[in-house]
């Protein structure tokens, strides 16, 4: 897989859930990078992308040399709380072969551009109220978790996300266990 020059991001279809599902199954299995114990089904992937773009909200991939190499969407934060209608929670995945090569940086400008400049784009993209000015996302939430064996003790995906803008609003202690570690 080559560098970011190659990249293509665009919106997710359906025929990319598959790949994108293999990615995510990579980081259930191996990481506490999310708390998901079993991966999902392409089934259960593909009902969860048709539900994120029924919502209006984004849904990208990361494409080098017609290989999916990461993707990232946005999904409602606290969903049934509308005092929460304009922030949402960002995920965002690049192929272990692909880390630190530009995929992830690439798909978290284009999403951060999309869901805050929705004006910009299509309805493959964004769509719905989320399209509007009046109810387009303000805020863009993304909940790491900490895995003490990365870099810098887990602390350099903080350091990646701080050198694009984001800020650290908290930290939650013992929220999630997998693997016999909190």
């Amino acid at each position: 897989m080559s560098t970011a020059q190659a990249l293509t991001i665009r919106p997710t279809t359906a025929s990319d859930v598959p790949s994108i599902n293999a990615i995510h199954a990579h980081y259930v299995l191996n990481t506490v990078i999310t708390f998901l114990l079993e991966p999902l089904s392409d089934e259960a992937a593909t009902t969860k992308f048709e539900t994120i773009r029924k919502e209006g909200l984004t849904y990208l991939v990361a494409v080098d040399d017609n290989q999916v190499v990461g993707f990232t969407y946005v999904s409602p934060f606290r969903n049934a709380k509308g005092g929460y209608k304009h922030t949402v929670e960002l995920s965002l995945f690049c192929h272990p072969e692909s880390t630190s090569r530009g995929a992830g940086s690439a798909l978290l400008a284009k999403i951060t551009d999309v869901v805050g400049h929705p004006e910009k784009y299509g309805e493959d993209w964004i769509s719905g109220r989320w399209a509007t000015e009046e109810g387009k996302a303000t805020n863009i939430i993304s909940c790491m978790s900490l895995d003490e064996t990365g870099r810098k003790g887990g602390w350099a995906l903080k350091e990646w996300y701080e050198k694009r803008g984001f800020e650290m609003g908290g930290h939650l202690k013992k929220v999630g266990r997998k693997f016999d570690r909190w």
